[in-house]
């Protein structure tokens, strides 16, 4: 993925500038189409979510007013199983009795039923079976029960064990029942009396909701997922999509015979029913469709029309640019006679920035022999220095040839002091002047601090007290050149120098986990605060030409980075400890790049 983005960048970067300029453009449209595009669906997104909220109020409440009415039945027909009256008469028709007594039951039965089913508007006929299966019928729409369906009821009913139950039951007298079996509770015998069956009319208890609203071309159905309660009998292809929903509340926008609905569905919170209203939104969505149609037509229009206007701006632009770059190619061939006869002498230059950018570069062709004679010059006078500089290089050699002489001399004068000092002096000569390497390992810089320490030793005998305690696991880790000796100088100069006693110089490290320590320490004088700062701020200058702290510091954190360098640690009377951080470095990277 990341070589074919490089190839597309590297192709976009040798296109002609008329083209990217071409390619930016169109870019620009179509990011600015894109934006448009997304940012109306997002406000037909929000649209929908507002009709959603207001349709599912609307549902939810007719929902409840439904559910409380059948909730409604429950209570009535509680009510009528335990009216003392039915007890009394459904015990009696158990009993042995005359059919005078038959018939007045059932008078009295059917009034007491009645006096119920008065009271309430959706109620079609209340249905009572007594244990031999004598029926009790009352109510606007009597009918005896099918035999099939009364076993299917009663059998319900006594499986519910005296709870309520709904039902669907097939057939065109019923919309839905509610049952429930009567057992006696005088003397809580519990003995079942029989079934109570009570026939509700769906349809009026809907269009009752719906009263004085405007027809639409929608349903409302109420479904339990594996049937359609309401509307009984219903040919719309909605049936199908309502039985298929078995989500919680939503919506969804769906294509149902050739027409777009919004359908709106909730779950009921007492019985196991969805209850599903579909709005018609076809003129909607037809009028959505036609916005995002000239949405399009509109940009492809306005892409052309820009696309030749900016064909044109970029020819006024890229043709005078394309002219110049042809006097270039002059200038790059070294012609710079022909660019200014041919290319740069344009019959007509306008006063904006590729007008100037040709007079400048004009300007700059008739200045550009000058540059090369002075260029010559200086690569002369470059070439005559480097040679000077060959010939300077005489001179160290000539100085290590004389102390190698006089080292000879020494040892066969048996001066075996003057050739120490004079082979560290060399030693040392040779490792400050080389400066092909500015890191080396860490032994070689603790060789160049034994060899300053046997000339000092000779100088000041008794009164150095040097010890060098550094972990060998070190000696392969690279820090800068003449890191340490200016240091162990510096203590020399600023300790031993102003001793009368012995002054004990130490070096030793400290391994931390991610970096090292050197630390050089001294039992010298010490540092007041007021010089101890201005050392740290770099304002102390060393004597002679010495390396100062503020050289070593600069040069370790331009290696390693701002996490390392130098810290100073002094107080009066104390000593002086100078602390150096270091990182574990090994390989050979920061030695090519410093040398590179």
């Amino acid at each position: 993925m990341k070589t074919f983005l490089d190839l597309l960048r590297r192709n976009y970067a040798n296109l002609k500038l008329k083209y990217k300029l071409f390619i930016l453009v169109s870019w620009i449209m179509i990011s600015f189409f894109l934006f448009t595009f997304f940012g109306l669906q997002y406000a037909f997104h929000i649209y929908d979510e507002q009709i959603y909220s207001k349709s599912s109020q609307v549902l939810s409440t007719s929902s409840n007013i439904i559910e409380n009415e059948l909730q409604k039945m429950e209570d009535v027909s509680y009510n009528i199983l335990t009216d003392p009256q039915i007890q009394q008469y459904l015990a009696a028709t158990n009993n042995q009795s005359t059919e005078y007594e038959k018939y007045r039951i059932r008078s009295n039965m059917v009034d007491k039923l009645l006096s119920y089913v008065n009271n309430e508007k959706y109620i079609q006929s209340v249905i009572l079976v007594d244990t031999s299966g004598e029926e009790y019928v009352a109510g606007p729409k009597s009918f005896k029960l099918p035999p099939n369906q009364k076993k299917t009821i009663i059998r319900g009913a006594i499986i519910a064990d005296g709870k309520n139950i709904w039902m669907n039951p097939q057939g065109k007298d019923f919309t839905i029942v509610t049952a429930r079996e009567i057992r006696q509770y005088k003397n809580l015998t519990f003995e079942p009396l029989g079934t109570l069956v009570i026939n509700m009319d769906m349809n009026k208890l809907v269009n009752s909701l719906f009263e004085g609203s405007r027809k639409i071309d929608g349903e409302f159905l109420i479904t339990n997922q594996k049937e359609l309660i309401y509307p009984k009998e219903s040919l719309s292809p909605l049936k199908k999509i309502a039985l298929s929903i078995n989500e919680k509340a939503g919506y969804q926008i769906k294509e149902i015979g050739g027409k777009n609905y919004f359908l709106v569905h909730i779950n009921s919170h007492y019985f196991d029913w969805s209850y599903v209203n579909a709005i018609p939104f076809n003129q909607i969505f037809k009028n959505i469709g036609m916005i995002k149609t000239v949405l399009i037509v509109i940009f492809i229009f306005m892409f052309f029309i820009v696309t030749i206007i900016g064909i044109r701006f970029v020819k006024n632009i890229t043709i005078p640019l394309e002219n110049l770059v042809e006097g270039m190619q002059y200038v790059q061939n070294g012609d710079f006679k022909e660019a200014q006869k041919g290319f740069l002498k344009s019959s007509f230059l306008s006063n904006d920035e590729v007008g100037k950018l040709h007079k400048n570069f004009q300007s700059m062709t008739q200045q550009i022999d000058e540059l090369v004679n002075e260029n010559l010059s200086k690569q002369i006078t470059i070439k005559e220095t480097e040679f000077k500089a060959l010939q300077a290089q005489i001179n160290p050699h000539f100085l290590y040839n004389t102390l190698e002489s006089i080292n000879w001399l020494a040892k066969m004068t048996d001066q075996d002091q003057i050739s120490k000092m004079v082979e560290s002096l060399g030693f040392l000569l040779r490792n400050s002047i080389s400066l092909k390497k500015r890191l080396i390992p860490m032994e070689d810089e603790l060789n160049i601090v034994k060899n300053y320490i046997v000339i000092q030793t000779y100088r000041f005998e008794e009164r150095l007290d040097f010890d060098m305690q550094v972990d060998t696991d070190l000696f392969d880790v690279y820090i800068p050149k003449l890191t340490l000796q200016p240091l162990v100088e510096n203590a020399i100069h600023y300790a031993l120098e102003n001793m009368v006693d012995v002054c004990k110089i130490r070096i030793y490290s400290l391994v931390n986990k991610d970096s090292f320590q050197l630390i050089v320490e001294d039992n010298g004088p010490g540092m007041e605060p007021a010089f101890l700062e201005k050392l740290r701020k770099g304002e102390v200058k060393t004597r002679g030409q010495g390396i100062g702290l503020s050289n070593i510091n600069e040069r370790i954190k331009l290696s390693f980075g701002e996490n390392f360098g130098v810290e100073i640690d002094s107080e009066p009377n104390q000593g002086t400890k100078i602390i150096i951080v270091l990182p574990y470095d090994r390989g050979e990277e920061h030695v090519q790049s410093v040398v590179s």
